[in-house]
């Protein structure tokens, strides 16, 4: 009966036997007493009911035999076999009589119902039982191997590990090895109706320690090639599941593996698993090329020229130092080959792609051998022939990316055969994700073509990205690619991006990054996407925000600390958005800041970092003292100390000091003490060349000169002057020339420098207005310029009157007039540069310039500053000469004599001591100029408000020092800046006298011209006063109407098209001092009839009321005052606005 065993088990089911002779005693008598196989079968089935181990075996033998005797009907087999398992699983430790039952079950597993139908029996239960118990016991091993080799997609428990064991114990034997190698490779594989089993079952067969048994089994059998091939499967099996620490790849059995390619290169099935083997470990040093290689271009089985470019595959994708040994090969033109030999193969077409994909990413050369072998022809023809096939089209559209990819002769190619339109055909028809993910990806790729770009627009492309990004949003590759692609379609082309942002595109690139937060590449992918669409379009801003885009953003960056992309172009996406809130903001700038100092060695991040600070510093004032609080200044330094030679970075860093330094004083401070402006000067000489260095440069000095001494004095020593005039001689932007003007206009601020910075700076100022006089704003820059020097130099005054300044700012005010700033800024150089000098005075009028105050007044007449500062140039022109040099010309007279002595004007001192001036009539009240009046004559104006019991004048005409001074309630300090002497006196008494007449706690206001009088305490009487002198005002120019008073103080916050303007008079800081007269020391010198030096009277006083000399201190719209001399005798008090 052994024979027979050996013919079941070692045989298929159901096949012929052998059965001459073999017929024992027992079932000679068996058959004479129940001829009937039926009977027979029923009789041995009963007695298996009360059998004995040795009897039991004894009966399932004469069972079998009967079995392969005679023909059973399938319920009769159903029954025995179910009776018999229910008998085995009673007596597992039976192991003859398991054996014999896995023989005999095994005869009859002819087919996949039955074997389904036995495995709800038990009999794979039955099978492992036996592999367990006696697992030294190689007969019954080999036929429960056997029978369970039938389950491969059964639940068997742990028969994987009891086979691996038996495959352990038995290894010698080749019987036992073959048919449990088998059955290992069958369980091993992956299955589409079990695909969750793959992975386990492969685990399993590694931890119970199934690799040093192939390694022993390999050892043993190399020579025999059918067992050498079950486990070149298994192994292929195992290391294609994706476990972990499977097989090493210098394991001996990838020797062993090599070794056999070489023996059995006939062999197709063992070719096939021994290559999938090398795609999975491609590393492994036993693998020779040489042999791979002479087997893919000798070999005729498509099946291995599959597997061997699949090998291919492996190499490219893992290895890609090992790339271009395949294209030395010779590999790359037999792969073309083969693509046009299989062209109805559609597995070898995909797989072609994919290799072709792999190998044309990063090489040049490898894309270039491709093209001229005509791979992109056959990659289309490919998709052409199969449009069906999501997989191959997949494999066609990454090889169509990777093949055009900075590849110009590739894009024609595509260009002229159609394939923008094959692939967004394909992603129409496709439902698979990754198709329409890889899709993308050659789109994305091809955009950098703009006739592929516009293909891709022209055919729809964008709603069908968009589509695949709605309907696929969950996956992440996907979101990647679609982003990649719509941000390469908005790049660069204005058209397109109004085009996408229309049909709404923005909610879905925020959708997408929002569902994967934590993958990078589709957050870059997303922001840069976002970047290009709010490039100069606040619209698409606005709707970024709108749908919460700014925080998804901000998120990246939070998310992606380390990811040097994502903050890069997260930071650039933000730089392109303002609309947005204080909240937003506020967490944005903690990432901004918080970039900048993780990745200070990145240009890029540095360089974005630097916009996004700008932006956000303009979205909020609060957003600079959120800078100030995170130490922003520090990190801006630090990124111009890093990278000098790199231009964007000194570029967008002098912007953003510029912006951060501008009108914060805690900021401005900062820049200074870290040495902004030697860096700005240095990031200046370093990129002469570069215009925007320049420009932002400049902004940079502008700001920080501000109000700021110590940096006036840095930008002055360390040879700031000579830098910004060589940006206004070698660029002739308006813009920079603007900026030059108003540093060193600011630098003019500076008692201690101003006339040295004169002598280069005015000729400079000057020559650009005279080449740009049509530029309304550049000649605001210069007028406002030349104010700064001419205000308390006699020296500039003269420089500049020599220098034919005259003429440039009557023909500036003359032109421009309609330009409000310019006009305030032209009349305060004109009133600055005849300050005590009748010789100026008459060129002035010289240049007709009656005929411009005449538009000014009637154009301005609602506007208080600008009408009060053309009175009071009027009053100081005709105080300068004897009479009108026009007798038709309206204007009102100036008062009769200057509230105090020239000695104690500011400036350097004249020859003579003192103007003549008119003698004094009886009546104090009408100290005018005769100059005729365009109506009926007004009653003379009559001063009420001087304080009773005080005289107005001492012996010599000079304001007599009493109780007046600086002690009313008009003299209290405004906005933080010092004293004004006098109720009136200073910035605000100026705009309280043109709206009141007057002021209440002084005596002598000059209600045109707006300056305090004296500061007595007594209660002023200007309202009679303004009465009558309106009515002057109204006989010279006419009644105001709907006159308003004085204009609001308060800037609002400005954007970035109005910085280095004037800055708002809310946020001076620094030298506020600077200019002031020390009156204490007036005083005394006019009490002692002694001169005072002009140097000393820079000292600010801590009694009293002072002379507000400062150019600096600002009206509205951030727009410099100058408040008159205030004294405090009877009288009429020095131009005002000088």
């Amino acid at each position: 009966m052994d024979d027979i065993f050996d013919q079941m088990v070692r045989g298929s089911p159901m096949q012929q036997l052998k059965l001459k002779g073999l017929d024992t005693p027992e079932y000679t008598i068996m058959c004479a007493q129940a001829p009937d196989a039926a009977r027979r079968v029923a009789i041995l089935q009963h007695r298996l009911q009360a059998s004995t181990e040795s009897s039991a075996a004894q009966n399932v033998i004469l069972l079998l035999r009967t079995c392969v005797s005679s023909q059973l009907s399938p319920d009769e087999v159903e029954g025995m076999v179910e009776h018999v398992v229910d008998t085995a699983r009673q007596h597992t430790n039976w192991p003859e009589f398991a054996r014999w039952v896995c023989a005999l079950i095994h005869h009859y597993c002819t087919d996949d119902f039955t074997v389904s139908l036995f495995s709800e029996f038990g009999v794979p239960r039955v099978a492992v039982d036996a592999l367990r118990n006696n697992p030294h016991d190689s007969r019954g091993v080999l036929a429960a191997a056997t029978l369970l080799s039938h389950f491969n997609l059964y639940d068997i428990g742990d028969g994987i590990t009891q086979l691996t064991k038996a495959l352990q114990n038995h290894c010698s034997d080749a019987a036992i090895v073959r048919v449990v190698t088998r059955a290992l490779a069958e369980f091993t594989s992956y299955y589409k109706e079990l695909p969750n089993r793959f992975l386990p079952a492969s685990q399993e067969f590694v931890e119970g320690k199934g690799i040093g048994a192939l390694e022993g089994v390999l050892r043993v059998h190399i020579d025999d090639e059918e067992i050498t091939t079950y486990v070149a499967r298994i192994a292929a099996n195992v290391t294609s599941s994706g476990a972990a620490n499977i097989l090493d790849a210098d394991s001996p059995i990838m020797m062993y593996l090599a070794d056999a390619l070489a023996r059995y290169q006939q062999s197709e099935m063992l070719c096939r698993h021994v290559l999938r083997v090398f795609s999975n470990l491609p590393r492994s040093h036993y693998i020779d090329w040489d042999c791979v290689s002479s087997l893919f271009n000798n070999t005729k089985s498509e099946l291995v020229v599959h597997e061997c470019i699949h090998f291919l595959c492996g190499v490219a994708i893992n290895v890609k130092e090992m790339k271009m040994k395949i294209y030395t090969t010779g590999c790359v033109s037999r792969v073309l080959e083969m693509m046009r030999m299989y062209q109805r193969n559609a597995a070898i077409q995909e797989e072609v792609c994919s290799l072709l994909s792999y190998l044309s990413f990063d090489s040049e050369t490898i894309t270039a051998s491709i093209t001229d072998s005509g791979g992109l022809l056959l990659v289309l023809g490919a998709m052409r022939k199969f449009p069906d096939n999501e997989d191959l089209l997949m494999s066609a559209c990454a090889a169509l990316s990777g093949l055009t990819f900075n590849n110009q002769a590739g894009q024609q190619i595509v260009v002229d055969n159609g394939g923008v339109a094959l692939i967004l055909d394909s992603m129409r028809r496709g439902k698979k994700a990754r198709l329409q993910e890889n899709g993308c990806l050659a789109i994305g790729t091809m955009c950098w073509n703009s006739n592929l770009k516009a293909d891709v627009v022209r055919l729809g492309g964008v709603q069908v990205i968009m589509k695949a990004l709605d309907e696929h949003y969950t996956s992440s590759g996907l979101v990647k690619n679609a982003c990649r692609a719509l941000a390469q379609l908005a790049f660069n082309c204005e058209r397109y991006r109004d085009e996408m942002s229309a049909k709404g595109v923005i909610p879905f690139i925020i959708r997408g990054m929002a569902q994967h937060p934590n993958y990078d590449r589709a957050q870059m992918h997303g922001c840069v996407a976002l970047s290009y669409l709010s490039w100069t379009n606040e619209s698409n801003a606005a709707q970024i925000t709108a749908n919460h885009g700014y925080g998804v953003v901000v998120d990246a960056m939070r998310n992606h600390p380390n990811n040097r992309e994502v903050q890069e172009h997260a930071c650039r996406a933000l730089a392109n958005i303002s609309s947005v809130s204080l909240e937003d903001s506020s967490a944005a700038l903690e990432q901004i800041v918080a970039a900048m100092r993780r990745h200070e060695s990145v240009s890029e991040v540095q360089e974005e970092a630097c916009r996004a600070i700008v932006t956000l510093s303009l979205v909020s004032p609060l957003n600079k003292d959120r800078i100030y609080k995170l130490c922003g200044a520090d990190v801006v330094i630090a990124a111009m100390k890093r990278f000098p030679q790199i231009q964007l970075v000194q570029q967008e860093a002098c912007n953003a000091l510029a912006h951060l330094a501008y009108e914060h004083s805690d900021l401005n401070r900062a820049v200074t003490r870290l040495g902004g402006v030697s860096l700005l000067l240095t990031a200046m000489r370093t990129h002469k060349s570069s215009p925007k260095v320049q420009l932002n440069g400049c902004g940079g000095l502008s700001a920080l000169a501000f109000d700021n001494t110590i940096a006036q004095q840095q930008i002055f020593e360390l040879g700031g002057v000579q830098c910004v005039i060589h940006v206004m001689e070698n660029f002739e932007r308006h813009r920079m020339l603007e900026l030059g003007c108003s540093v060193l206009g600011t630098l003019a601020w500076n008692t201690e420098i101003k006339e040295r910075v004169a002598v280069d700076a005015l000729p400079e100022i000057l020559k650009a207005m005279r080449t740009h006089s049509s530029n309304a704003l550049l000649q605001k820059s210069t007028c406002r310029a030349i104010s700064q020097f001419a205000f308390n130099s006699e020296s500039n005054r003269q420089l500049l009157a020599d220098s034919g300044a005259i003429p440039l700012i009557v023909n500036a005010m003359r032109t421009h007039f309609e330009t409000e700033k310019l006009v305030v800024h032209a009349l305060k150089a004109l009133t600055y540069l005849c300050w005590e000098n009748t010789q100026v005075a008459e060129t002035i009028i010289g240049e007709r310039v009656e005929e411009v105050l005449q538009r000014i007044v009637e154009q301005y007449d609602q506007t208080h500053r600008v009408y009060n500062e053309a009175v009071h140039l009027s009053k100081i022109l005709f105080r300068k000469t004897t009479g009108s040099p026009s007798p038709s010309m309206p204007i009102v007279s100036p008062p009769l004599a200057s509230p105090m002595p020239i000695q104690q004007t500011p400036g350097p001192q004249l020859e003579n001591p003192a103007p003549p001036s008119p003698p004094l009539r009886e009546d104090l009240g009408g100290h005018f100029y005769s100059a005729p009046l365009d109506g009926p004559q007004e009653a003379p104006y009559h001063d009420h408000s001087r304080p009773r019991n005080t005289p107005a004048h001492d012996d010599r005409g000079n304001p007599r020092s009493g109780r007046g001074g600086g002690r009313s309630r008009g003299g209290a300090r405004r906005r933080g800046g010092p004293p004004t002497r006098g109720g009136g006196g200073g910035e605000r008494g100026e705009e309280r006298g043109n709206d009141r007449g007057g002021c209440r706690g002084g005596s002598g206001g000059d209600a045109v011209a707006g300056a305090g009088g004296t500061g007595g305490r007594g209660r002023g009487g200007g309202e009679p006063d303004d009465e009558a002198m309106q009515k002057i005002l109204d006989a010279r120019f006419g009644r105001r109407p709907n006159y308003r008073g004085r204009d609001n103080g308060r800037g609002a916050h400005r954007d970035a098209s109005d910085l280095w303007d004037d800055p708002d008079p809310l946020s001076f800081h620094g030298n506020r001092q600077l200019g002031h007269m020390n009156w204490q020391q007036a005083e005394l010198a006019a009490l002692h009839d002694t001169d005072v030096a002009i140097h000393d009277t820079l000292e600010p006083v801590r009694w009293g009321g002072g002379m507000d000399l400062n150019p600096q201190r600002s009206g509205r719209d951030g727009e410099r005052r100058y408040s008159g001399n205030h004294g405090r005798g009877r009288g009429r008090t020095a131009p005002a606005s000088q």
